[in-house]
């Protein structure tokens, strides 16, 4: 019974999964359509990404055409590489560690220094579809990370990148997933010797590299993870990789032994863990086993913006707090005592269960969104009025401008202006459609004595003038960023100031809740647009390709029209007269 292993996966993923896997009698679902282009898409990058590599290093060993022989053929392959000292190995699969409970296999075994047994030593290496680094200001608070470039990927070969660091906060089950590679491959005898070293290869182009794709080092012993402790007097502290790693891959062990355990009885021992919602369960093949063990009032089900984590969830149901309407009803001062010492895991607790509890109480009450401030709502007024969004494809390409112009003096209704391109758009076609967009602008503001402003849901918009102008140095870029400054009014901000969105800030939640404004199309979103782009580009019928343009442009029509029903709505319940 205790002779069972776990991935890569089991320590970064939730312990709920693991504990389904072995529970006696529950079949593994399959992975539905949305599930398999997801992980189709991460394949092909690192099918890419290991290409170059495999291209570019003389004596790789190639492990992914015995994808389809007995396990015991591909791990004899793998050690035959490990103990000729091939420089890569690509997807060699290592043996069971059944005493450590692990499996699997790194996309890549990088030899580094030999180990200590004298036998060839090697690092992890992993290739992920996500951005791994973030900009940091050199100095003593950041150790340069070391990079190596794929031509040479080794961390002999590495070079110190002191402006970028590892994003800790949301790339750690990234490192958890590496630490398991590091403990499999020790059990192996092959790891290499000296600190423990595993990379990742992400989709960040790094300075150091020529702005070029690399592997970034990251050593498995560093603390640099922050951590809920009981007994750091701070609440937390910093551990390391191997450490996060040890304790969360112990916990599901634990869990799995349990699982196995179940035979239906009264006196069987309790499961260890209990469905708690949160992001991962939208991309879960377990999801449907999970939901049903939740109630319709749970308040990991119920609170989807700025969710309590599963630390919070689990804790809050310990102290009796396992619903919305728990919550609502809960007298948070007493319970604080109790709660805060719990949560010391991340900054803010009392803040976040305090939010979490306002909204909670507006869900009960059905308020939707609730003013937080008093007093008349100022909203600049101008001779036109225009609306303004953006719409960007996957790959960060502005490809359609649009802009509601109405001119207040008249009777008129407001007129839909959209620039569009639909096609793959390269750098330069980009700018000549935003140069087609802004010089439509500027033409506009300075053939009349008419005041302008020009209304957006966010920074993003303007956000984006800034970097093509930063590219562009050349009119009507310059132009259109000394206008925005201006002229340019954000109604996020305006929003943000004076109310509290029970469902979010967004604007297809506000534009619903104040001015009661519905887009036409059933499933809006930016990210949906952008797979209606794709679609519009590359569908093969023209019809279908027409009918997508349109919806395109009929969405973003819908969010410049949004954006003005709420710029009236402000006005008309909460503005004073403005000013031109």
């Amino acid at each position: 019974m205790n002779g069972f292993v776990l991935d890569a996966y089991a320590a970064r993923s939730c312990p709920v999964k693991t504990q389904n896997a072995f529970l006696p009698g529950l079949d593994r679902p399959e992975l539905d359509e949305s599930l398999q282009e997801l992980f189709a898409g991460s394949a092909s990058f690192k099918a890419e990404l290991i290409g170059q590599v495999v291209e570019r290093t003389e004596g790789a060993v190639d492990c992914r055409a015995l994808r389809n022989q007995p396990p015991s053929v591909q791990v004899a392959a793998t050690l035959a590489a490990m103990a000729d000292g091939v420089p890569i190995i690509v997807d060699g699969l290592l043996p069971l560690d059944v005493e450590g409970h692990r499996s699997g296999r790194a996309d890549l075994w990088v030899r580094g220094l030999d180990a200590a047994n004298g036998s060839p030593g090697y690092h992890p290496v992993m290739v992920k579809l996500h951005r791994m680094l973030e900009r940091v200001t050199p100095g003593p608070a950041h150790e340069p990370l070391p990079v190596s470039p794929l031509a040479t990927p080794f961390l002999a070969d590495a070079v110190a990148a002191p402006s970028r660091a590892l994003r800790l906060a949301s790339r750690e089950p990234d490192l958890l997933q590496l630490a398991h590679y590091w403990r499999l491959l020790s059990a192996t005898g092959h790891a290499a010797s000296g600190s423990p070293y595993g990379g990742i290869i992400g989709s960040d182009q790094i300075p150091q590299l020529s702005n070029a794709t690399g592997v970034a080092w990251v050593r498995l012993d560093h603390k640099q993870i922050r951590t809920f402790s009981r007994t750091a007097a701070a609440g937390w502290k910093k551990r390391s990789p191997l450490e996060r790693y040890d304790h969360e891959h112990g916990f599901r062990v634990k869990v799995a032994t349990v699982a196995q355990r179940q035979t239906g009885a009264e006196n069987d021992p309790p499961l260890v863990v209990t469905p708690i919602r949160v992001r991962e369960c939208d991309r879960c093949v377990w999801w449907q086993t999970c939901r049903p063990q939740l109630g319709d009032d749970d308040l990991s089900l119920r609170i989807a913006k700025s969710p309590l984590d599963v630390r919070e969830i689990a804790v809050l149901r310990r102290l009796g707090v396992a619903t919305l309407t728990d919550l609502a009803e809960v007298d948070l001062d007493a319970l604080l005592d109790a709660y805060i010492p719990e949560v010391a895991h991340r900054p803010g607790g009392e803040e976040r269960l305090r939010i979490a509890a306002h909204r909670a109480r507006l869900m009960v009450a059905g308020v939707e969104l609730e003013r937080v401030s008093h007093g008349p709502i100022h909203l600049p007024r101008a001779d036109i009025e225009i609306d303004f969004d953006i719409e960007t494809s996957a790959d960060d390409h502005v490809y359609l401008w649009g802009f509601l112009v109405h001119d207040t003096r008249t009777d008129a209704e407001p007129t839909y202006v959209a620039f569009s391109e639909f096609s793959e758009l390269t750098d330069a076609a980009e700018r000549r459609l935003a140069i087609e967009a802004l010089t439509w602008l500027h033409d506009l503001v300075t053939s009349t004595d008419a005041s302008v402003k020009v209304f957006h849901y966010s920074r993003y918009e303007v956000l984006r003038i800034e970097r093509l102008a930063e590219i562009f140095t050349r009119e009507p870029f310059s132009w259109a960023v000394g206008f925005s400054h201006e002229s340019f009014v954000d109604l996020f901000e305006v929003t943000r100031a004076h109310f509290f969105g029970t469902y979010g800030l967004g604007l297809k939640q506000v534009a619903h809740a104040g001015p009661g404004f519905s887009w036409r199309d059933d499933n809006p979103g930016g990210l949906n647009s952008q797979s209606w782009f794709a679609d519009a580009v590359h569908a093969e019928s023209e019809d279908l390709r027409a009918e997508l343009t349109q919806r395109v442009l009929d969405y973003n029509e819908d969010d410049v029209r949004a954006t003005a029903a709420l710029r009236r709505w402000i006005r008309d319940t909460a503005g004073d007269s403005g000013s031109l």
